[in-house]
C-alpha cells in the first residue's frame, strides 16, 4: 500500500518557543485550526512523548465529531513535535512539526504521512488533498500565523 506524505509551510514571526509552545499543546489546536474541533488529555502529566488526547472534529461537511485517538510520538523543543491521529477511515496519520529559525522568524514545516490503499491513494493525491487537505493545512497555518503575530 502507498505511503503518502504531503507538508505546508509558513513564516511566523515570533519566538521560536512562542510557536512550539502554540503548536505541541494538542488542546490549543482548536484556537488556530479549522472546523469544530475539541481536543482533551486522557492521560496526565504534562506534554511528552507518550501522553495519550482523544479528538472529536468535523471532516468536510459530511462528518460531524469524528472521534480520533492522538498520542504524541516526539517531543523534542523547541524543534520537532510529532504525534499520531488513529482515524477510523485513513488509519493511523502522522503529524510532524518542525521548526527551524529563519532570521527574526520562525519557519514552520507541517508534514503528514498516511498509508493508504492504491484506490483511495489515487483519490487522496488527485482529488482530497488538493482540493480540500492543502487549502485547509494552508489555511490553518495562517490562522496560527495571524494568532502568533497579533
Amino acid at each position: 500500500m502507498p505511503t503518502l506524505t504531503r507538508s505546508v509551510e509558513i513564516l511566523i514571526i515570533a519566538s521560536i518557543q512562542t510557536v512550539f509552545d502554540s503548536i505541541s499543546d494538542l488542546t490549543r489546536h482548536p484556537e488556530w485550526s479549522g472546523g469544530n474541533l475539541i481536543i482533551e488529555a486522557v492521560s496526565p502529566g504534562p506534554i511528552a512523548a507518550g501522553k495519550e488526547y482523544q479528538s472529536h472534529g468535523d471532516v468536510g461537511k459530511v462528518q460531524k465529531g469524528r472521534a480520533n485517538k492522538v498520542k504524541v510520538t516526539e517531543y523534542a523543543p523547541p524543534n520537532r513535535f510529532a504525534f499520531v491521529s488513529s482515524d477510523p477511515d485513513f488509519g493511523e496519520v502522522t503529524h510532524l512539526f518542525t521548526l527551524a529559525q529563519a532570521g527574526s522568524s520562525v519557519r514552520l514545516r507541517r508534514q503528514m504521512t498516511l498509508t493508504l490503499n492504491p484506490l483511495l491513494a489515487f483519490g487522496f493525491t488527485f482529488i482530497t488533498y488538493p482540493l480540500l487537505g492543502k487549502p485547509s493545512l494552508q489555511k490553518d497555518l495562517a490562522a496560527l500565523k495571524a494568532k502568533l503575530e497579533a
